[in-house]
């Protein structure tokens, strides 16, 4: 699975240039605002909540943040970014089990948030 995550990462790499391209620096800070806190929202969940060891080098929520970043305006609060976040990660992926028990695309979760 780890090396299915990071060939989807390298694979929507054209996609975020082409997003910094047209985009510019907002692209990239919500680029690597959503990344990190899902990947922070994975870590803190695994660990408190589920008491289960974290799985974050396995690129999910790498890829869950990079397709959330996507779905946004470069213009929204840095903490409606951590909100979606929270919301993709904590309800759409791991209320369900994690990887591969979700019946959706966590990052489409928080869609219907906003």
């Amino acid at each position: 699975m780890k090396k299915n995550m990071y060939g989807v990462i390298i694979a929507l790499l054209p996609a975020l240039a082409a997003s910094l391209w047209f985009f510019g620096i907002g692209a990239l800070i919500v680029t690597v605002t959503s990344i990190l806190a899902c990947v922070l929202f994975e870590h803190l969940i695994q660990k408190y909540l589920l008491k289960q060891p974290s799985t974050i080098m396995d690129g999910s929520a790498a890829v869950t943040g990079l397709l959330l970043a996507f779905n946004l305006p470069t213009n929204i609060p840095i903490g409606l970014i951590i909100i979606g976040a929270a919301v993709a990660i904590g309800i759409g992926k791991m209320s369900f089990g994690g990887l591969g028990q979700n019946p959706f695309n966590p990052a489409l979760v928080e869609g219907s948030f906003y």
